[in-house]
Formats: C-alpha cells, sequence, structure tokens
C-alpha cells in the first residue's frame, strides 16, 4: 500500500503517465514521413551534421529507413518525456495549493502535444512519400559501372547512404559544386584523372552547365534516365536511355513518378515528352496535391501561366498548407499582371517561408512591380543575409538593392551597393552598365 514515503506515489506517477503519453504521441510523425528521414539521414555525413542527424545516419546503417525512423522517434520521445519529468519535478516544489492546479496543467499539456502529434502524423500519412525510388536516384547507383564517377551534390548526399562504394569513387564534397557549374574547371579535373560514368540526382539545375558541355562533347553519352536523375557513360556507342517503368504500391505512387520523369524530361529540353508524363501522371491522380503542384511546376517552366494558375488553385484546394502551390500561383499572377493578387499570395507565403530564397526573391520582383522599394529592400537584405551566410554570390542582391535604394532616393546607400556589385564577377558590359548608374547617382547626389 503506498504511503507518502513510497518510491512512486500519485503525485510522482502523473508526470511519468503524462510524460510517456506525450512521448510516444509526439514521436509518431517520425514513423509516418520517410522523406524526412532520408533527408536527415544523409545530412548526417555532412560535415557540419548536428548530433540528430548523425544519430538517424546511424540509424539508417542498422536498421535501413525503419532504423532512421526510429533514431528520429527516440530522440523526440527522449526530449519529451524528459521536459515532462522536469515539469513534474518543478511542480512538486510548489507550494501545496498550487500543485493541484500545476498538475491539472501538466495533464493539459499532455492531451495538447499527444493531439498534435497524432494530427501530424495522420498528415504525414496522407502526404509523405515512402518509396525510395520517389526520393534518390536509386536504380542508377547500380548502373554507375566500375572505375571513377562524378555525382552532384544530390546524388552524392545519396550515395553516402545508400551506395558507399560509389561515393568513395567521387571527388569530395568542397568541388563538386564548383566542378558541376564550371565546365572548364570539370575538363581539367577530368584530364588529370578521368571519370568514366556521370551520376547527376534531382535537382539538376545547378548541373546545367556540365549537362550540356556532356550533350555536345563526342565523348560522353546519355546511358540512362529516370525520375530521379540522369546517368552518362564515356564512350561514343549509342545505348537505349529508356528502362521499363517501375512498378508501385498505389496509384499515387505511380502518378508521382509519372510527374517527376516530366520534370527530368523538361530539363533536357524533351517538352513533349515532359507533357505526356505530366498528362499521364494527371489521369493517374488528379486529385492529388503533389501531382497538382508539379503540373503546376511544368507549366511555369513552359510559361504557360493561366495553366499555372489552374493548377496551383487546384493544388491549394487540396492543400491549403503547400507553399510551393502558393509560390507557384503568385509567380502567375505576378506574371499575368495581377499585381495586388501576387502580393497577397506573398503576404501570406512570407508568413510560412520568410527565410526561403526563391520566395524573397518573389517579394522583391512583386514588390518593385508594386513601387514599393521599401517592402523591395527588407527582401533583398534577407537575402543578402542568407547568401552572405551560405558564401554565395551576392553581386545580382546587391545590383536590386542600389536600384531600390536610387529610387527610395538614399544616394549612400544606392552607391555602397553599386561599389559592392562592382567587386564581383561581372562582363565588360555589366560592368560599364554599374559604372554609368553609379555616376548618375554621384552626379544627383547633394554635395556635402
Amino acid at each position: 500500500m503506498a504511503n507518502d514515503h513510497s518510491p512512486v506515489t500519485g503525485k510522482s506517477r502523473l508526470p511519468i503517465v503524462a510524460g510517456a503519453l506525450a512521448a510516444i504521441a509526439a514521436a509518431s510523425p517520425s514513423f509516418f514521413s520517410r522523406a524526412e528521414s532520408l533527408r536527415v539521414a544523409m545530412a548526417g555525413f555532412d560535415e557540419d551534421a548536428g548530433w540528430l542527424d548523425r544519430l538517424a545516419a546511424a540509424g539508417f546503417a542498422v536498421g535501413g529507413l525503419p532504423g532512421a525512423d526510429a533514431a528520429r522517434a527516440l530522440c523526440v520521445a527522449v526530449l519529451v518525456f524528459a521536459g515532462f519529468l522536469a515539469i513534474g519535478w518543478i511542480c512538486q516544489k510548489l507550494p501545496a495549493d498550487f500543485q493541484k492546479r500545476a498538475r491539472w496543467g501538466l495533464l493539459i499539456a499532455a492531451f495538447v502535444v499527444a493531439g498534435l502529434g497524432a494530427f501530424e502524423a495522420f498528415q504525414a500519412s496522407r502526404s509523405d512519400i515512402r518509396d525510395i525510388r520517389l526520393l534518390t536516384p536509386f536504380d542508377l547507383f547500380e548502373q554507375a559501372g566500375e572505375g571513377r564517377v562524378f555525382l552532384n551534390a544530390p546524388a552524392l548526399s545519396a550515395a553516402r547512404l545508400l551506395s558507399p562504394d560509389l561515393a568513395t569513387r567521387a571527388p569530395d564534397t568542397r568541388s563538386i559544386r564548383e566542378l558541376a557549374a564550371s565546365p572548364v574547371r570539370w575538363r581539367e579535373e577530368d584530364r588529370g584523372a578521368p571519370f568514366q560514368s556521370i551520376l547527376l540526382a534531382v535537382p539538376l539545375e545547378e548541373s546545367r552547365p556540365l549537362v550540356e558541355m556532356l550533350n555536345s562533347s563526342p565523348q560522353w553519352h546519355l546511358a540512362k534516365t529516370d525520375n530521379q536523375g540522369l546517368l552518362y557513360r564515356r564512350g561514343k556507342e549509342s545505348e537505349d536511355t529508356s528502362s521499363a517503368e517501375p512498378i508501385f504500391a498505389n496509384k499515387r505512387d505511380t502518378a508521382l513518378h509519372h510527374a517527376q520523369t516530366a520534370m527530368v524530361m523538361h530539363f533536357l529540353g524533351k517538352n513533349k515528352d515532359a507533357r505526356e508524363w505530366m498528362s499521364k501522371a494527371r489521369q493517374t491522380a488528379p486529385r492529388d496535391p503533389l501531382v497538382l503542384t508539379q503540373s503546376a511546376t511544368l507549366a511555369a517552366a513552359l510559361k504557360q501561366w493561366p495553366t499555372t494558375k489552374k493548377e496551383a488553385e487546384l493544388a491549394l484546394k487540396e492543400d491549403p498548407s503547400s507553399t510551393q502551390a502558393r509560390y507557384l500561383l503568385a509567380l502567375a499572377l505576378l506574371e499575368t499582371g495581377n499585381i495586388s493578387g501576387a502580393a497577397g499570395e506573398s503576404a501570406t507565403l512570407s508568413a510560412k517561408a520568410s527565410n526561403t530564397p526563391s520566395v524573397l526573391w518573389l517579394q522583391a520582383r512583386i514588390s518593385r512591380e508594386a513601387n514599393d522599394p521599401t517592402n523591395e529592400i527588407a527582401a533583398l537584405e534577407k537575402l543578402l543575409a542568407l547568401a552572405q551566410k551560405q558564401k554565395e554570390e551576392p553581386t545580382i542582391i546587391h545590383i536590386h538593392l542600389a536600384q531600390a535604394w536610387a529610387k527610395r532616393g538614399f544616394a549612400t546607400q544606392a552607391l555602397e551597393n553599386y561599389n559592392a556589385a562592382l567587386q564581383g564577377n561581372l562582363t565588360p558590359t555589366q560592368r560599364k552598365e554599374l559604372e554609368n548608374a553609379k555616376g548618375t547617382i554621384q552626379d544627383r547626389a547633394p554635395k556635402t
């Protein structure tokens, strides 16, 4: 029979029970958000990876994606459970008059956390992508062949997790981005230590200069394509780049595969094939928000703005929380001249993704079209801070900032940004234009 000196009383059991309930519910979304588990596990190999990323990578090494899920869930559960135990201990130190109310508050907090966790798990179970073939170029890893291989940054991150041997035959992390963006440097690297194959995973845009060089080179041919990437091999022989269409567990995954393939075809300039693949995706899953968003993305890439607007609105009807669909809707409204509508969507978007570069660029564009240099400057200043943090080229941001400050009549700030832009990589024509603009500001500025 329990008494005041028992090791576990009803009062002390409450934090344990409440903490366990909250911990289990809070951890449950980790088992339904497989795409996030894969992203975190891949990030675990980065030099600046956090402890959660490294733990997820270790979990993957032990048990694959379920192991990564479990590692993420364990971290969440331990933190939540420890938090409730700490709060329970504090409650026991309160005056007796407050302890009862504190215990009720603890119990209510447990139910709130449990409810939020259950809701997130339900949302993830409906929308998450779980098949690894829809997340990485898994099939292409097995076909990369022997010898030295070049992987772009997304491919290297996935290969470290899914194909470690392939990753060891690729250049190090620090050089791959520069090589992918500079055909000249890539050729120098290839001459020093020839590559036998090149595997590029989506997103592919950063690798466009390299792909253009490969497509025009007689030494390389496109060997395979799939929904997640491209595989090039050295040699002149021509191979069939088509692959047998994979079989998925449900129609939604099949539709997502079609939609992703459409975007790869568009990147390769095969727009007819892209439209055919996207049409198949829309027919297979006509109301899926991810498919609708991909359809809007393709329409935007083809500058079909009415279609972009329509597909983005349909996607938001199915999933109002989709930031990508809202971004595409705002962009379509901007491109069709509906500046006030674009500004409204941009404001909603900024509240959810205030530090996303693409969102900030769109906000700056809309503000410029609305003749609102104050908000344009605010968005560009955030972009500049992000670029400096990530050590990216800020020249174009300085140019826009200089123009926006000049529009507001602040000559000093405009000149500072023109001077900063002139320190960047510019063509002779661009440099001359900036110097002329700077001279105009200096001529109009008040003399001191």
